[in-house]
């Protein structure tokens, strides 16, 4: 009996020891979506500024961006401050709203609505548009990958070009 008595507290010492640790297991990953949860109203906040340069630095320096009807990746922070200053030279207004922010592991995926007005040039592929002086109100879907020094290191954004071309008045 007297060992018994000896062995209880050494049982709830173990346990009480362990649940500590999974706590603490549980508060670093509260801690990495807080994390996350601020780099993506970063994200947005820097966006809605229309400042390429300031965006980029929210970038790796390696990153990757992948984007619906742009033929070849954006690499490198320098090109993305390019990619993006000719949205924002076409859509000086441009700005997104999120209506959706998920996380998962070290990605935010965000659901946006797009809205500008196309009163700049805008450089495709196939070459310079001309301004349309058109509104344009877009449904798009951004995954972002993070490092773990907080950089986004993979940008992919989907969004629908028959849509996007068809509210610049471009397509029917």
């Amino acid at each position: 009996m007297r060992k018994l008595l000896m062995i209880i507290p050494l049982v709830f010492l173990l346990c009480f020891t362990f649940s500590c640790q999974k706590g603490e297991e549980m508060a670093e990953e509260v801690k990495a979506e807080l994390d996350l949860k601020t780099i993506a109203e970063k994200l947005i906040e820097v966006f809605n500024t229309q400042d390429a340069a300031a965006l980029a630095q929210l970038y790796a320096e390696d990153q990757v961006t992948i984007c619906s009807g742009v033929p070849e990746p954006v690499r490198g922070r320098k090109a993305k401050e390019e990619f993006v200053g000719g949205f924002f030279t076409a859509f000086p207004d441009l700005n997104m709203e999120p209506t959706s922010i998920l996380f998962a592991d070290n990605h935010i995926i965000f659901e946006v609505v797009m809205r500008g007005t196309h009163d700049g040039p805008l450089v495709s592929p196939h070459g310079e548009i001309p301004p349309t002086g058109r509104s344009l109100e877009l449904n798009v879907i951004v995954v972002t990958r993070v490092s773990p020094e907080g950089l986004i290191e993979e940008d992919r954004t989907y969004m629908d070009m028959a849509e996007f071309m068809t509210e610049l008045g471009l397509m029917e």
